[in-house]
């Protein structure tokens, strides 16, 4: 394998890598005004919330790495903060010095359209990447409802969406998109619902009714089933809709933590993840099965490390993430890692995916980076 199948991850962690880490785990700070002028006239529906994303842009190739930015209560020590330079020019600045270059991703005109029912279809669905609209379905999570949300999360102001989104909406929405020429890949996830299928049912039926509308390929991202025999029958389905990729989120391998840090969640077991990722992988195959490892919540890097390997080993990439603490989560109060950490996992990580064949955004659902213009 060349040393450019790997070249995603955090941009060749060189200088993009560094900088895109230190970005996330600091955070980035925008003016009120300025905050209303990208609401107004780039990607960026959820800035007033904290949320926002842009891209870096390599000076070798043009490859473009974006960064999602979640602005918690971390980010207001942040010395990292926006400046617009010049119509369509913007920077970021560390204190009084400028920092990087970015490339903000223009606003889709489907962000002013409404639902046939009435709803802001950016409420329903975002562009999260180039070429790539990302919707949540069941954003009010059953966990949540009951009490017992994973600590480092607050899906139900993700985005600052419409919580009540149905299949059908978010169908529209992609519809719009496609014909927009801005979207050839949708994520869908779900908050958990407290069914059998724990949402994955909904994003099925999502799937189903966008394959109608639009030719785009589709990722999948639930949490692990209990009654494989549905698992595999709406996963099945899901790709005989057009689901290409499945996402099934781990977010911590110490067993010691989990149901700790995920009360509900973490029932599930590190086993009930191997089974699930099996399936998946049966189905879906090699390189097009993901699981998100969250670093900074309390685990070692050691956990982390033999987590990736093992997922690895059954085909399944696990990336790893930093923990920027959202508002409204339980652990919003803490402090995102420590930037030469997440270098540090980023590089013992990138020869374990040599390893086992897989390319960290390579799968069909891994559009972290695109080639300028593409």
């Amino acid at each position: 394998m060349s040393n450019t199948t790997n070249l995603t991850y955090t941009g060749e962690i060189g200088v993009l890598g560094r900088k895109k880490t230190e970005l996330q785990t600091s955070g980035v700070l925008v003016s009120s005004e300025l905050q209303d002028e990208l609401t107004r006239e780039w990607n960026a529906p959820a800035i007033k919330n904290g949320r926002f994303v842009f891209c870096l842009e390599s000076p070798d190739d043009g490859r473009l790495t974006t960064v999602l930015i979640i602005n918690g209560k971390f980010a207001e020590k942040s010395p990292f903060h926006m400046v617009k330079t010049g119509p369509g020019k913007f920077e970021i600045w560390k204190d009084d010095e400028k920092y990087t270059d970015i490339v903000l991703l223009p606003r889709p005109k489907f962000y002013d359209n409404l639902t046939t029912d009435g709803v802001r279809m950016s409420d329903i669905a975002v562009i999260g990447e180039p070429d790539h609209l990302r919707s949540v379905l069941n954003q009010r999570c059953g966990y949540q409802r009951i009490g017992q949300a994973c600590k480092f999360c607050a899906v139900e102001s993700w985005w600052a969406g419409y919580t009540d989104k149905s299949p059908t909406h978010v169908a529209e929405v992609a519809e719009a998109a496609y014909q927009e020429g801005i979207a050839s890949h949708v994520t869908l996830s779900t908050g958990t619902k407290l069914s059998r299928g724990k949402g994955l049912e909904d994003l099925v039926e999502t799937a189903k009714l966008i394959q109608k509308k639009a030719r785009v390929t589709m990722t999948l991202n639930f949490e692990p089933l209990s009654d494989f025999t549905m698992l595999e029958s709406l996963l099945r389905e899901g790709k005989a809709a057009g689901a290409t990729t499945a996402l099934c989120n781990i977010e911590c391998f110490d067993e010691s933590l989990r149901e700790d840090i995920m009360p509900m969640k973490g029932k599930n077991t590190i086993e009930d993840y191997l089974r699930v990722w099996q399936t998946c992988v049966d189905i879906f195959e090699h390189n097009e099965v993901y699981t998100m490892v969250i670093a900074g919540l309390g685990e070692s890097d050691e956990s982390i490390l033999k987590g990736v390997e093992l997922a690895a080993s059954t085909g399944v990439v696990a990336s790893i993430v930093p923990h920027t603490p959202m508002r409204k989560a339980v652990y919003e109060d803490m402090r995102p890692p420590e930037v030469d950490r997440m270098l540090y996992l980023y590089e013992q990580a990138l020869p374990i995916y040599e390893k086992y064949g897989l390319k960290l955004y390579g799968g069909t659902g891994g559009i972290y980076t695109s080639l300028k213009g593409m």
